[in-house]
This record gives C-alpha cells, structure tokens and sequence, in this order.
C-alpha cells in the first residue's frame, strides 16, 4: 500500500482567497511552502507562537543586555577577573545577536509573503466595495491631467465638444487651392 510523505492537512482556518491566489500565481512553490509551513507551525498555540516569536525575540534582547549589566555590576562589586569581562560580554552579545538576525530572516520572508496576501485581499475586497462606473470618472481625472501637462489626450469623452484639427484642416484646404 502506498502512502504520502505529507501527512499534513491544511489547517481548517486557511483562508481560502490565499489558498486560491497561491494557486493562480506566479509565487514561488518554494515561498508558498514556507509560508504555510511558518503559519502552521506559528499559528499553534494560545495565543499563537507567529506573535509569541517577536515577544520572545524581545525579551531575548533585553534578558542579554541585563547580563551584560549584571557582568559589569559583578565585576564591581567582586573580586572577578576583569580582563575577561568583555569576552564574556561579547559572547552574550553575539549570542542574542545570531539569534535575532535568524529570527528576523525567518519572518522576513513570512512577513513579505503575508503583505503580498493581504494587499491581494484588499484589493479584492475594494473591488466588491467600488461602484464599476468610478473608472470613468478616473480616466476623466486622468485625461485633465494629461491636458495639463500639455500631452495629446488618448480618449474621447462623446459629451464633449469635439475640438477642430486646425492644422490637419488648413493642409487639406491648401492641397486642393494647387
């Protein structure tokens, strides 16, 4: 009997417009993979860990340079060699240091994909919301501003007037006077 490496459902909350832009766009497998992976692992928990991570990314940051506080605190008050202080300081820092930047990487990439679907969203959203007939009135809009900068209009609104070619006009009127 055969059986699939991805034993994994989709988690019954997935919103169903991602799943279906994931599917009818030119994203990366790749990139669609770790989103899901990221929002499936990080959406777990009470509240979920996708939030917890940048708390507990903060509270790294600031536990580490209470170390290093508490290091330069010790070193005063105690006899402790201080000519190894600031290599134990640095190992604190390069520690939280490492971490944030993978943590950071890691994000990144759910944070960029994560802006793409909700501006996806929105957009759809603004289409059901928008009267269809505003794209009128935009490229009216658009077709002033062309005028105002001096530019050939590249539509015809028929409840204008119709303005003359004048110097279409006086080539024909002197092509025939020959």
């Amino acid at each position: 009997m055969a059986t699939s490496k991805d034993t994994r459902r989709s988690a019954p909350d997935t919103n169903p417009f991602f799943l279906k832009l994931f599917r009818n766009s030119v994203v990366s497998e790749e990139r669609e993979r770790a989103w899901q992976d990221t929002v499936r692992h990080a959406g777990t928990g009470d509240p979920p860990l996708r939030f917890s991570a940048y708390e507990h990314l903060y509270l790294l940051n600031v536990y580490a340079q209470k170390m290093v506080e508490l290091l330069e605190e010790l070193s005063r008050k105690f006899v402790i060699c201080r000519e190894s202080m600031p290599y134990r300081q640095a190992m604190i820092q390069y520690v939280r240091a490492s971490v944030s930047q993978d943590m950071a990487y890691l994000m990144n990439g759910v944070e960029e994909t994560d802006a793409w679907l909700h501006q996806n969203q929105q957009r759809a959203e603004e289409e059901k919301l928008c009267d269809p007939d505003d794209v009128y009135i935009s490229v009216r809009q658009r077709e002033a501003e062309r005028r105002r900068q001096k530019l050939p209009p590249l539509v015809r609104f028929l409840d204008e007037p119709q303005a003359a070619k004048p110097a279409a006009a006086k080539k024909r009127k002197t092509g025939k006077a020959r």
